[in-house]
């Protein structure tokens, strides 16, 4: 299992907006309860980014890995259009036989698993007559600001904008307004890389060997795959509000038992999360432990083994789903 915490400074962002009040396009906002340093609880409503957004934007690196590496991607899934296999109409594309019964379930996950490695690794629902539900193996949550102290740092502001015609007619000349957001973001995931490449449902289906013998480079691509999210290259609004954003720092754990590290809201998560990873070990009997970190604060990184970039943190977890 992977587990990872990030923290961003991200200045000037519309990465996830939601409905229009007008002209105003608002950013995605929600509540959160943080604890003043005279020990009140209070809710703030800060800028955040979706777990929706950001899961995309990973299983749509996926599907440009997928296609690097020879594993398969369907056609609605490279066109981003993320249904997968939900309906009856994609089946008959993709000629993939529904299932015929509760004891068909396997059978058909398996079949799906071989058509699509997103559906594989982000999971999917079929909903017509009998059912079938393959769990994500990629978890993440809300991007939301670092809860450090009585002061949250984050803001947000609505910027005036004219589109602006200088021989056209008044209809076409408009002002709008967008709401963008500057924060200290935070945000966690894991990767549970075990069961990438295994069905979940009961049963047996014939094509499970040739479904094991891509399993390798299935864990491969979506390790690659979580890059994207490493480096800032999610959410939408980019191309006139493309953040400034950069990494501060991370911490990741690979380990061979159910392990989440500390989000990233106190300046010792890297520490805290290094410590009880070996603490787990113990608790629950595991044998494999490594902790990596990208520290550009300063902060307190405990014994983890400290890398200088994103892309050296990949590298290392790569080897440690090879080895």
């Amino acid at each position: 299992m992977i587990s990872g915490s990030v923290r961003f400074l991200v200045n000037v962002e519309s990465l996830n907006g939601v409905e229009s009040v007008g002209n105003l396009s608002r950013h995605r906002t929600a509540p959160i309860v943080t604890r003043k340093s005279n020990g009140e609880y209070v809710i703030r409503y800060v800028p955040v980014i979706s777990g929706e957004s950001l899961a995309h934007a990973y299983q749509m690196a996926l599907v440009d890995i997928a296609g690097k590496m020879n594993l398969p991607v369907s056609n609605r899934t490279r066109q981003g259009e993320l249904i997968k296999f939900g309906i009856d109409n994609v089946l008959n594309e993709e000629k993939i036989t529904p299932p015929n019964d509760e004891k068909d379930a396997r059978r058909f996950e398996v079949d799906v698993m071989l058509k699509d490695v997103v559906a594989d690794v982000g999971g999917f629902m079929y909903a017509g007559k009998n059912p079938v539900r393959r769990s994500s193996r990629f978890m993440v949550g809300y991007m939301i600001p670092a809860l450090k102290g009585d002061d949250i740092p984050a803001q947000l502001e609505a910027q005036f904008h004219v589109r602006y015609s200088v021989v056209g007619s008044k209809e076409e000349q408009a002002i709008y307004n967008v709401e963008v957001g500057s924060a200290l973001y935070t945000v966690s995931f894991v990767l549970d890389d075990e069961f990438v490449g295994v069905p979940s449902n009961p049963g047996v289906a014939e094509r499970e060997k040739e479904l094991l013998g891509s399993r390798k480079a299935r864990v491969e691509a979506s390790v690659r795959a979580l890059y994207h999210l490493l480096t800032g290259n999610f959410g939408a609004k980019r191309s006139r509000f493309l953040p400034q954003l950069e990494l501060k720092s991370a911490v990741f754990s690979v380990t061979d038992f159910p392990f989440m590290v500390e989000p990233g809201h106190s300046d010792s998560y890297i520490r805290l999360s290094q410590e009880r990873a070996e603490k787990a070990r113990s608790v629950l009997k595991g044998n494999k432990v490594r902790v990596y970190a990208i520290n550009r604060e300063g902060l307190d990184a405990g014994k983890a083994e400290v890398k200088g970039s994103p892309e050296d943190v990949i590298e290392a977890l790569i080897s440690e789903v090879k080895g």
